[in-house]
């Protein structure tokens, strides 16, 4: 004899063997017993869950010699000719592979017939949805006014595609997913009777993977059965390709820490072993779920199906809520990159690159890494950037971590005496130096950085009027970050024309509150200037900035940077400078020519 799958062998063949879905049993069951059966019904729900099983047993009570009753007796002719599917009253039609018009047309005219040996004619239409349009007002006016003897049970995994009008003539019956526990229970019984031997928790894990269809569960058990003599939790995830929780947590475990290297070993190692990078992801998604959760509701048990209390309690340290959401936020993007990716190694090798880095330009990535900041100034530590010397520029700069109260420099009044040099002598020093050799040793030159940094703390002339118009891209990175997060509300409010058109421009300036895009092809900044797009983008851009920001859409290297605005600088002088001046200027050239030679100042001229 052939082989049967178990999922066939243990069908459900009354109510009381079908597995969760106890609202529409206890219903069903009333309806058989008080004689109230409708003559059309609407079974919707995810594949798997008993529908169509349901419908058969439904079919049984109502045509079991010793009903209509809600225990048909499995024994009498009618019943066996249901279960072997050889009944002529009971009509299963697949709608999937019966779409047309012509197939219902044909139904009509057999319903009108009496059943040829049973109490009902019953029609069993699956995937109802599938079928047109035409097909749909068809079977509208059987359903408004079928004959006695019919009843009709539809079942579909898509309800929003079966017109209103069918609906509204059905009585809607909707089918949860089984939960974990009961398919758990269920696969032990089947296992039990099918004398397979498997461990607890390895049909555990079969139930979490089987998301609630008890058909998959049972089609996972019986591919695991032939595996060895016993089904273990490996064997589950050596048929599955699962990454397991050892590997996830450790995976979790170098992004918390921000080792590059080792996430990307992780990954590396599981790749080796044949794992799918899009199961790596899926299942990081729902390891970080449980984090994200255990940090929310620790008591919530659910989390506890993914990995230990423990192991969550370990790693929970490691994030905070922000960044356990912008990575979310990355791994879904990541795996919707994985549709298009011809190399899908280098998607996921680059989203473990921002989770470690807490990159993105996205709320919730902003949100992690201001959250970032506040967990290290929380601490008393946080980043401090060590500027590369002037004699070793080839040294990249390198982020240490330094207590905070190392940050700030002590007040002026607690310093040396020869700290508080004002910056301006430094540069007048700095200016007075000779143009030819001097004939003595000549002095170290201060740092770039440090002389760059006095000449602009330095006074400026009050009477030299510098005119600054040299062209400059104005606050550059304000606008590109404005940019970033305009095209993210735009690809997130499903406005795909303008994002398309939007995402080949590049940011060339951001001054005086107008924002210009630069684009390489004509036709596409012309589409950018009219109203409709740039003003949605406007609109954007003052949800972002709180103020009115204009976008202009220019053509690569036809456009022009704005000038920088004149600036005057004046140097504050002091009122006794301004006394010596005045008094200088009323001494005799030769005197003052001398004053000027030796350093020296007036402090008084007198007439006597």
């Amino acid at each position: 004899m052939a082989y049967v799958a178990l999922y066939r062998q243990w069908r459900p063949q009354d109510f009381d063997a079908l597995v969760g879905q106890k609202a529409v049993k206890t219903t069903l069951k009333n309806a058989l017993a008080s004689g109230k059966i409708a003559h059309a019904y609407l079974f919707s729900g995810p594949r798997g869950t008993g529908k169509t099983s349901m419908a058969r047993i439904l079919a049984k009570a109502l045509n079991c010699e010793q009903g209509p009753t809600a225990e048909p007796c499995g024994q009498c002719g009618n019943c066996q000719r249901i279960v072997q599917g050889t009944s002529l009253d009971v009509i299963e039609i697949d709608a999937a592979s019966n779409t047309s018009v012509d197939n219902i047309r044909d139904l009509r005219e057999q319903v009108a017939f009496t059943p040829a040996e049973s109490r009902y004619k019953v029609y069993i239409i699956d995937e109802v949805h599938m079928l047109s349009t035409g097909a749909f007002n068809a079977l509208l006016k059987t359903l408004e006014e079928p004959p006695a003897h019919a009843v009709f049970i539809l079942a579909t995994t898509d309800p929003q595609k079966v017109p209103a009008t069918i609906q509204s003539r059905c009585q809607r019956f909707e089918f949860r997913r089984v939960t974990v526990d009961e398919i758990a229970e269920h696969l032990a019984m089947v296992a039990a009777g099918s004398g397979i031997e498997a461990d607890a928790d390895a049909l555990r894990l079969i139930a979490i993977q089987a998301e609630g269809g008890m058909r998959d569960a049972l089609s996972l058990l019986d591919q695991c059965g032939v595996m060895g003599k016993r089904v273990t939790v490996a064997t589950v995830r050596e048929v599955l390709g699962i990454v397991g929780r050892e590997a996830l947590h450790e995976l979790t475990e170098a992004i918390g820490r921000r080792q590059l290297p080792q996430a990307l070993a992780t990954l590396n190692l599981l790749l080796e072993q044949g794992k799918d990078v899009k199961q790596v992801l899926t299942e990081l998604i729902e390891y970080l779920r449980a984090l994200v959760l255990y940090l929310a509701v620790p008591d919530y048990e659910e989390i506890y199906l993914t990995d230990a209390k423990e192991a969550l309690a370990e790693l929970a340290p490691l994030f905070g809520r922000d960044r356990l959401l912008a990575a979310e936020e990355r791994l879904h993007s990541a795996i919707q990159e994985l549709r298009g990716s011809m190399r899908p190694r280098i998607t996921a090798e680059l989203c473990l690159l921002d989770l470690c880095r807490v990159e993105g330009s996205t709320l919730a990535a902003l949100s992690a890494r201001i959250e970032q900041l506040e967990r290290q100034m929380a601490g008393g530590v946080m980043p401090v950037y060590q500027q590369t010397p002037v004699n070793a520029q080839s040294a990249p700069a390198v982020a240490v971590q330094q207590p905070i109260v190392q940050e700030y420099a002590a007040p002026a009044a607690q310093q040396p005496i020869a700290q508080q040099a004002p910056a301006a002598e430094q540069v007048q020093a700095a200016k007075a130096a000779p143009a030819k050799k001097p004939a003595v040793k000549a002095q170290p030159q201060p740092a770039a950085d440090t002389l760059a940094a006095a000449v602009n703390a330095a006074p400026k002339p009050k009477s030299a009027r510098v005119q600054q118009t040299e062209e400059y891209a104005g606050d550059f990175a304000a606008g590109e970050d404005f940019w970033k997060q305009a095209l993210e509300i735009m690809k997130a409010e499903k406005k795909n024309s303008m994002v398309s058109c939007a995402k080949n421009g590049r940011v060339f300036s951001f001054a005086n509150n107008i924002l210009q895009v630069a684009f390489k092809a004509p036709f596409l900044a012309d589409r950018m200037n009219k109203d409709d797009y740039r003003k949605a983008f406007e609109e954007i851009l003052l949800r972002l900035a709180r103020r009115e920001i204009r976008l202009e859409a220019v053509i690569e290297g036809k456009a022009k940077l704005p000038q920088k605005p004149v600036k005057q600088q004046e140097v504050q002088q002091s009122p006794e400078s301004e006394t010596q001046n005045l008094q200088a200027a009323q001494l005799p050239e030769n005197l003052r020519k001398a004053f000027n030679a030796l350093g020296g100042s007036v402090t008084d001229i007198s007439d006597q």
